[in-house]
């Protein structure tokens, strides 16, 4: 065993950040190889901060594992339904020691130019592994994958290896496969640097310190370039779709299948979170001080809060609350403007050799690691920045929190003005409702004064009506009573003598 493993079990800034970061902590693999150029490479960035390199080579494997498994959710539904994974030019097994916590180590094929990488994962990690070559047409392998990643592979690789590597691990998928491999958009390049017209841009230099340059240099190229070799590679049959820095917010990742089981409107991707601590300081009361910032730049993020624990607690919740300008310039979106925040942790909460974790949540479940050492650690790493004591910072403070005040004094004259112009409108209908009132209670009264003057009518004419019926009743009882009597039998005998003389009608 290396320098570089000993007392990683029992280091306690590596125990907090893997149960903050693994699935299954206590199965994780720890272990890195001493020949590792990924850790290596970290470490160089760090001042050979130990503790600093390791927590930043794990949390890219992390964060690399992340964006894998939504293009697996989305294709296969889980990993559960991964008969079998590549990990193409897979290096020590940064990303490989997180995916086996995903699925089973005997689905898993690793595969790199370097045969002690994979002797390494395949006896400590339990993968199956498969050595690369330097050329692509040596490259042979009988069997098919239905899922392959080639991470930070291609972002390397000069334009006369380029499509013959990718030729190779699209004739590697199985029908229903899925490919997966990132690359270095023309974005990124050098400012100044010309982009060739046929959109691919390769330099001799890398972070490589074995690998021949004119071989496995830095690499830029166009979406349509890329477009163009799928396209050929395929024959014109595949899908593909690009994740705008889709690894690590920094590579594009390309994802390429002969199916579409889903569309690929349905890829919901969303990247991590970001944050930063700018000052960390014990106070003069010794409360330990943090200021940062915290930010997403997802469609519709947004950082919901900030947590600090405290050897794996959690002993301060925030949330940002004030603008960052230099952050806002740096994303280049004013989505990450209001991203500043700080907080206190009180003297009796922490102690310099306590381990301090602080991540961002977004709105979407993802976390960014922020910071995860020693207190005592970061207050020296933030020294040359902590000005806590200064006229400059004080004033910042003041003007933060005035800034706040005046914030929530807007928004409470805000809602006092809402509630009155609610009140008004109110009474302005509660006044319409009783005038509405008022005339209906006229109009009723108008109507019940016609209703009995109808009826005192309508009493009148049946009055008149029973007259009438009264007097035809009489008439029709004199006619009666003439026709009855000797005057008027005599008068219709003579009628009937008149007609027998022929004499009617004269």
């Amino acid at each position: 065993m290396s320098d570089i493993n000993l007392d990683l079990v029992e280091n306690p800034v590596i125990k907090a950040f893997i149960l903050e970061q693994a699935k299954f902590p206590e199965d994780f693999k720890l272990n890195i190889c001493e020949a590792d150029e990924m850790y290596l490479f970290s470490l160089s960035n760090v001042k050979d901060d130990r503790d600093r390199a390791l927590v930043r080579y794990y949390a890219i494997g992390r964060r690399i594992l992340d964006t894998v498994k939504q293009v697996v959710d989305w294709h296969f539904g889980s990993f559960e339904n991964v008969p079998s994974f590549l990990d193409f030019a897979c290096g020590y097994g940064r990303f490989t020691r997180f995916l086996i916590q995903e699925m089973p180590a005997e689905r898993v094929w690793v595969s790199d130019i370097y045969a002690n990488a994979v002797k390494f994962q395949t006896e400590y990690l339990g993968v199956n592994g498969i050595v690369s070559t330097g050329k692509p047409e040596n490259y042979l392998i009988d069997r098919k994958f239905d899922c392959i990643l080639a991470n930070s592979f291609f972002s390397h690789m000069p334009e006369r290896t380029f499509t013959s590597w990718l030729q190779n691990l699209y004739d590697l998928l199985t029908p229903d496969g899925i490919l997966m491999f990132s690359v270095h958009d023309e974005c990124l390049r050098a400012v100044g640097a010309e982009m060739p017209a046929n959109g691919i841009l390769f330099s001799a230099n890398s972070e490589s310190q074995s690998l021949d340059k004119e071989e496995y240099g830095t690499t830029y190229v166009t979406e349509k370039f890329v477009r163009e070799i799928v396209d050929r590679v395929s024959g014109g049959k595949a899908f593909v779709h690009r994740i705008k820095k889709g690894i690590c917010r920094f590579q594009d990742l390309y994802v390429v299948t002969n199916k579409l089981v889903k569309d690929f409107s349905e890829l919901k991707f969303n990247h991590h979170p970001e944050g930063y601590i700018d000052v960390a300081a014990f106070t003069n009361k010794e409360n330990l001080y943090l200021e940062g910032w915290a930010a997403d730049v997802n469609l519709g993020g947004r950082v919901e809060e900030v947590q600090v624990l405290v050897n794996g607690k959690v002993v301060q919740k925030c949330e940002p609350f004030y603008d960052r300008t230099d952050v806002a310039g740096y994303f280049e979106t004013d989505m990450a403007l209001q991203s500043g925040w700080n907080c206190y942790l009180p003297k009796n909460t922490v102690q310099p050799q306590d381990v301090l974790t602080v991540k961002a949540i977004n709105n979407y479940g993802w976390q960014w690691i922020v910071e995860n050492c020693t207190v005592q650690s970061l207050v020296n790493q933030r020294q040359s920045q902590s000005l806590l004591g200064s006229t400059q910072t004080k004033l910042k403070l003041i003007e933060t929190q005035l800034a706040s005040a005046r914030i929530e004094w807007e928004l409470s004259q805000s809602k006092l003005m809402i509630t009155q112009t609610k009140l008004e409108e109110s009474q302005t209908n509660l006044q319409a409702t009783q005038t509405a009132l008022i005339s209906a209670q006229t109009q009723l009264e108008q109507s019940q004064s016609q209703l009995v003057s109808v009826q005192t009518q309508l009493e009148k004419t049946e009055s008149q009506l029973i007259n009438v019926k009264q007097e035809l009743d009489r008439s029709h009882n004199r006619v009666v009573a003439m026709e009855s009597s000797k005057f008027w039998k005599l008068r219709s005998a003579w009628f009937l003598v008149r007609q027998s003389l022929g004499l009617a009608g004269e």
